[in-house]
């Protein structure tokens, strides 16, 4: 299923589709994919379990809750309990959100909408549409108000909005800092050196560092996602390699693009700076991916605008060949990552199928939190 999917994306993104129906019947394939998904993505079964933990009544789950998500996630999985939806309607409610917020985003920064929507399916669906559900939202909501207040220089509305996204997921804090780069005039140039101090610094001994500062506040909660390790294979692995390969086709086109418009830059330079925070935060890989997100997501709009700027043919066809190999090795990196953390048990090596909740029965998870659910352990 996947796979086809991934074959429509393509063949919908080459059409020319001025009335973006494409583009809206692509949307609604992504949505429906998620609807009826059943232990897909690695965190399926551990918001399941965090789901029959919620208090039905939203007052004592706030003050009282078991466990220890921000309080307006918590508050929203209480409402939802106590008006008698399943946790499969909950998803549905969740998914609904990201990617109708991925939908604007797209139909108005992208000047190819279905493009963008699947370099999103490739790059970050598997993530934050299908395990992330918390930062997924934020991420979705927060990049498009990103773009609107930068826009439309609204700075106290994007203030009240990211303060109210981090009761959901603290992460989208971040979003504040990468408003006020918004406002720098970097040059090429710096940004070229910082980018390469960034990378040099994933490979200094940080995370020993950090482990010295357990009592700090915060250090608590990303020390048991740092690696302790000092080593040059920090930057020599999959996702490393990948955010400098970006780095390079940023800094490639970074002239042409960011002389389109003000946001463009603005974009641009947003995006750059979040592929420096990965670097910075690499001693934590899980809060280096959390708090680049929001910046490095832009890519789904840059790459695609990007290919509009060639007038000819053959230098059209080169590009759009590179993306769909980029588009490849990352959705095939991300569906096995999916099999894998998640605990299927399948007898193909190289596909993954789509478990739904029309064929769950066939398939078996070796997921510790579907034990827990079985057991009623909650």
């Amino acid at each position: 299923m996947y796979y086809i999917i991934f074959l429509i994306g393509i063949f919908f993104s080459l059409l020319q589709d001025k009335k973006k129906v494409l583009f809206i019947i692509y949307t609604l394939i992504l949505l429906l994919l998620a609807y009826f998904r059943y232990g897909v993505g690695p965190d399926y079964f551990a918001y399941e379990y965090l789901f029959y933990r919620l208090n039905e009544s939203p007052l004592k789950e706030v003050l009282y809750g078991l466990d220890q998500q921000e309080p307006l996630f918590r508050l929203l999985g209480s409402i939802m309990k106590f008006s008698g939806f399943s946790y499969q309607s909950y998803l549905i409610f969740i998914a609904t959100i990201n990617l109708v917020f991925i939908y604007k985003i797209c139909k108005k920064y992208s000047v190819n909408p279905t493009l963008s929507l699947f370099l999103y399916f490739c790059f970050y669906y598997f993530v934050w549409t299908y395990s992330g559900l918390r930062q997924g939202m934020t991420m979705a909501i927060g990049a498009y108000y990103l773009l609107e207040c930068i826009n439309q220089r609204k700075h106290l509305k994007f203030f009240m909005i990211v303060i109210i996204l981090s009761f959901i997921h603290t992460s989208s804090l971040i979003l504040i800092p990468l408003y006020v780069i918004s406002k720098m005039n970097f040059s090429k140039k710096q940004l070229i050196y910082l980018s390469f101090l960034s990378i040099l610094v994933a490979v200094l001994p940080i995370g020993t560092l950090i482990s010295y500062l357990n009592n700090a506040p915060f250090i608590g909660r990303i020390l048991p996602y740092t690696d302790i390790g000092y080593s040059i294979n920090n930057i020599f692995d999959f996702q490393s390699i990948g955010r400098i390969v970006f780095l390079i086709i940023a800094f490639f086109y970074y002239d042409v693009f960011s002389k389109q418009s003000e946001l463009n830059k603005k974009m641009i330079n947003m995006y750059v700076i979040s592929l420096m925070i990965y670097f910075l935060f690499k001693f934590s890989e899980l809060t280096a991916a959390r708090l680049s997100i929001y910046g490095k997501f832009l890519d789904v709009i840059i790459l695609t605008n990007i290919y509009y700027f060639y007038k000819d043919k053959v230098n059209k066809a080169i590009y759009i060949g590179g993306l769909i190999i980029l588009s490849t090795m990352y959705m095939f990196k991300e569906l096995h990552s999916l099999k894998e953390r998640t605990g299927l048990e399948s007898n193909y090596a190289l596909i993954v199928p789509y478990t739904n909740i029309f064929n769950k029965d066939k398939y078996h998870f070796q997921n510790r939190y579907e034990i827990y659910i079985k057991k009623g352990e909650y």
